[in-house]
């Protein structure tokens, strides 16, 4: 024997109601154990970026300090061309 369906539609606030009774508290129940989770995780990723922030300061300063010692080098350079065009010429004038 066939049974009979029960087919009645839902009304948006029946909806609203079962909402309001049995999922909302269902996801609240499956969210509580992440949020402490969640909290810990974002505690680690401000100390990440933290930490993050003080290396690039370090890099910052190396690279001041590296861009010193370059331009000392070019100095450096320079000053040593032209200290052998001066050799150069001194013995060029010594030949003649």
């Amino acid at each position: 024997m066939q049974e009979k369906i029960n087919i009645k539609p839902i009304t948006l606030k029946e909806l609203g109601e079962f909402t309001e009774q049995v999922i909302l508290p269902g996801v609240e129940e499956m969210i509580k154990p992440l949020e402490n989770k969640v909290d810990k995780l974002e505690a680690k990723i401000d100390q990440g970026f933290s930490e993050m922030r003080k290396g690039f300061s370090e890099v910052g300063r190396a690279i001041q300090v590296l861009s010193g010692d370059v331009a000392e080098l070019k100095v450096q350079k320079e000053e040593e061309r032209h200290e052998e065009r001066i050799r150069f010429l001194e013995r060029k004038a010594a030949v003649k």
